[in-house]
């Protein structure tokens, strides 16, 4: 009877002990579980805000590259503006020292035209007088009457005769002399209309160019001002990660203090069912352990493939001559045109056309418009890699590239220098009127 009453005791013990364990585990571990649960969400909400922080910076970083680019060009185009100038600033001096020569033969050539009208006058006035002095013949017996013996006769009738042809000698002098001055102006005012030509197309050149740093200025402010969008982006960002950096640091506290409540409780129940046991009986025990573990794994593999292209022949040759150029020129008019101008990366647009085909032995004329006659003109959906491409600039046909294919083309921008340009989109495809020329068979 005794021993019953011990048994149902330690049963009784057991069970009361028990329940206290699995009602306070239960409640620990669901609040721990619902604490895992956010903890999940959180870090969800930090894997998306890291991956689109890491977008922003990747896009920020292309934005800086794209600023710096443009930087280049604008650098580019104020060397290509300062080139221009020196040589309006020269050819200016050049007309302005052929003005002053050809005024100055025109004051020669007017006092030519004195003289020869002075001396003309001259002889009329002889004439008139030896028609009213009965000719000749009466200014020849003045000469006999007035002599004093015949030695001063002969002498004076050879005087009179040197003096009429001295005039005669003087005037075809001064007439000869007055045709040398007006050739010599002919070619000074032929220099000055070449001089003229040429600078209005370094005015065209000039404006087109200034035209181009202002596009370019306006897009650098445009990409400037997407940039401070960008890093204001990133700040908001990085805010909101730091926030939920902390949540989750908080969480991950409270779920460690959930944990340990757990263990608490877990040793607290396990002590109680102890003390029982050891009160009720010497030879009983009741041990419990529970344990749980998971695991998993997995791998995976992937194989990645790459491809590669190439391009060869007479237009791939073409194409590739002035790579080492791009990003290392400047467009100067009339560049392209010596040793000196090739070493130094100096080219106007059919300065480098024309240097680029010399490298295959292609000799091609070194102007826009001798370009135009060079080949046989093709439609622009025929054209290919190789094939010249022209471009409405200052003046229709104002520039000229080398096609590359795929839409692009590689010339000597202003802009730029030696680049690849598109000409599908943008500058390139609105001045394009499809004027493409073959010169490779």
């Amino acid at each position: 009877m005794g021993e019953h009453v011990v048994k149902k005791s330690f049963i009784l013990a057991a069970v009361l002990a028990g329940s206290f364990t699995v009602f306070g585990v239960h409640n620990v571990a669901e609040a721990t579980s619902e604490l895992e649960s956010e903890r999940e969400n959180v870090q969800d909400e930090r894997e998306d805000i890291q991956s689109e922080l890491s977008e922003a910076e990747q896009e920020l970083a292309d934005l800086m590259a794209e600023i710096e680019d443009i930087e280049k060009q604008i650098a580019n185009i104020e060397d290509g503006l300062q080139a221009n100038q020196e040589k309006m600033d020269q050819t200016e001096e050049e007309i302005a020292e052929n003005e002053a020569r050809v005024k100055e033969l025109e004051e020669e050539i007017e006092i030519l035209e004195a003289d020869i009208e002075e001396r003309f006058n001259l002889l009329k006035d002889r004439a008139s007088s030896y028609q009213r002095n009965g000719g000749p013949t009466s200014s020849y017996i003045e000469v006999i009457l007035g002599s004093e013996g015949f030695g001063d006769f002969i002498s004076r009738v050879l005087t009179i005769s040197q003096i009429a042809k001295a005039d005669n000698d003087f005037i075809e002098d001064l007439e000869l002399k007055q045709d040398e001055l007006s050739d010599v102006q002919a070619e000074f005012e032929e220099t000055l209309d070449s001089l003229d030509e040429q600078m209005v197309e370094l005015e065209g050149i000039e404006s087109y160019m200034e035209d181009q740093r202002e596009q370019q200025e306006v897009l650098r402010e445009e990409v400037e001002e997407h940039t401070a969008e960008q890093e204001s982006m990133i700040e908001d960002l990085e805010s909101q990660e730091s926030e939920l950096a902390a949540e989750e640091a908080s969480l991950a506290d409270r779920i460690e203090a959930e944990l340990e409540r757990q263990r608490e409780a877990e040793r607290a129940a396990a002590q109680q069912a102890s003390n029982t046991s050891n009160n009720t009986s010497n030879n009983t025990s009741n041990t419990s352990t529970s344990n749980g573990s998971t695991s998993g794994g997995s791998s995976s593999g992937q194989a990645a493939s790459n491809n590669s292209g190439g391009a060869s022949g007479s237009a791939g040759a073409v194409i590739n001559a002035g790579h080492r150029y791009i990003g290392n020129s400047t467009y100067v008019f009339g560049g392209g045109r010596s040793n000196h101008d090739i070493q130094n990366g100096r080219f106007d647009c059919s300065g480098y056309v024309s240097w680029a085909f010399s490298q295959i032995g292609v000799n091609l004329p070194a102007s826009t418009d001798a370009m135009l006659h060079s080949g046989r003109r093709i439609s622009a959906s025929e054209k290919r890699p190789g094939d010249l491409v022209f471009f409405d600039t200052y003046k229709r046909n104002g520039h000229v590239a080398i096609y590359a294919g795929g839409g692009r083309f590689i010339g000597a921008q202003s802009s730029t220098g030696v680049a690849y340009a598109s000409m599908t989109s943008g500058y390139w495809a609105n001045n394009f009127r499809g004027v493409v020329v073959r010169v490779l068979n």
